[in-house]
């Protein structure tokens, strides 16, 4: 099943007045202007989670101008939503992402707005792998691996806001993923957080990167607090993504900071990855593949990732979103299969017994080794069920290799 995309945000017509982002907006001190409106003009930024906290973001940065802006929410607004959220009794019912879109392009009509009423881990996997900075602000947890799963991936930054109502507290976390190695939202995790997602989440035996299958019904406690205390961690995240971006003070990457309301103390601390997470702490660097990937071998896609490696059995291969590669089929016999399917489809019927066969998750693979694939290395993905694949990553231990198709790049 092909992966979702994000839907573009329009104005049924143009306003009448279009303000300037410069008629407000300050020079920060160590901060030239040409440089804040360059940076501002060719910002992307993601939103996960349009709620108490995450839609007070998503507008802010509206009132920013960035050049774009996508909200990704899978929920709908309820009446309750009118105690924390930033929204009127006519945006009760209506999809959160969707509607908050609306009122983000409204602001901001130069701004590329997108949105994507469903769950994040429903997207393709490059949906926002060019975007500059990814916000969350959901209390859900498969999310959070997710999206931090992700920002690893792409070494994008990830500046991750929420709120403890009941003792006042916000809590910033910015994770830098310079090099994809460093901390992520899951390195925090205790028993408690794992216990509760493994609830919601069945991992393939692929683990982390080989996709998961979620509960969508899954019932979860509403998170409680207060519209100021979430107004208060919305505009916290901004001002460490205003400094991130602008580098502005010192460096706020890797960093944690906590303000608790009792007190009116404010505290920042060192973020550090957990070596027991289980997220794949791997950074990806993107290249274009050196022809169509149709016509690309494996072979040939592990000498463009890794030209110093001549023997490619050390290395990986995972194909675009829900591309598994089957080494046996089983029906009435087993045969050799060593071709990619999209998961959970058909592999087509036997020539004996006329049954559809079927692989087991033994013969199953996502990623797939290179000596798994060694008798099919060098025919090309066409030849092997994969002649509509978007992008390959090609793997050794220690790091990736984007491979995209040039021709389906969409200017923006």
């Amino acid at each position: 099943m092909p992966k979702a995309s994000y839907q573009e945000v329009t104005l049924s017509q143009e306003p009448e007045v279009r303000p300037g982002r410069h008629d407000r907006l300050p020079c920060f001190v160590g901060c030239r202007r040409e440089v804040l409106e360059d940076r501002l003009n060719l910002l992307r930024v993601t939103v996960v989670g349009a709620g108490s906290v995450g839609a007070r973001m998503a507008l802010h940065f509206a009132r920013q101008q960035v050049a774009r802006l996508d909200i990704v929410d899978r929920g709908r607004f309820k009446p309750e939503s009118l105690l924390t959220q930033p929204i009127g009794p006519e945006a009760v019912s209506a999809p959160k992402a969707s509607q908050l879109g609306g009122r983000c392009k409204a602001i901001s009509p130069r701004t590329r707005v997108r949105v994507f009423d469903g769950p994040v881990e429903d997207l393709g996997l490059l949906a926002s792998a060019d975007t500059d900075m990814v916000l969350l602000a959901t209390d859900n947890l498969t999310a959070e691996v997710e999206v931090g799963q992700r920002c690893l991936y792409h070494r994008t930054p990830l500046i991750h806001s929420a709120v403890h109502g009941e003792t006042l507290v916000v809590q910033v976390r910015t994770f830098g993923n310079v090099e994809g190695s460093g901390p992520c939202p899951a390195c925090g995790f205790g028993n408690d957080e794992w216990a509760h997602l493994n609830r919601e989440t069945t991992f393939s035996c692929a683990g982390l990167a080989g996709g998961s299958t979620v509960a969508r019904k899954q019932e979860t406690p509403p998170t409680v607090s207060t519209s100021f205390l979430c107004s208060l961690a919305a505009d916290l995240a901004l001002t460490q993504a205003i400094r991130l971006i602008l580098e502005l003070g010192q460096p706020v990457a890797d960093t944690l900071l906590e303000y608790c309301g009792f007190t009116h103390r404010t505290v920042v601390s060192r973020l550090a990855r957990n070596p027991d997470c289980p997220c794949d702490h791997v950074g990806w660097s993107t290249r274009w593949a050196p022809r169509p990937l149709a016509r690309c071998t494996l072979r040939e896609l592990a000498a463009c990732a890794f030209p110093e490696t001549d023997d490619p059995a050390g290395l990986s291969f995972l194909v675009d979103d829900d591309l598994v590669f089957v080494s046996s089929a089983f029906c009435c016999r087993v045969e050799p299969c060593n071709r990619f399917v999209p998961a959970g489809g058909s592999l087509g019927a036997c020539g004996r017994c006329g049954k559809d066969g079927f692989a087991d998750s033994f013969h199953s693979h996502r990623p797939v080794a290179a000596v798994t694939a060694t008798s099919v290395l060098g025919r090309p993905l066409g030849e092997l069920g994969a002649g509509a694949a978007s992008w390959v990553v090609v793997r050794n231990e220690k790091t990736g290799v984007l491979l995209r198709n040039r021709q389906i790049e969409v200017p923006l």
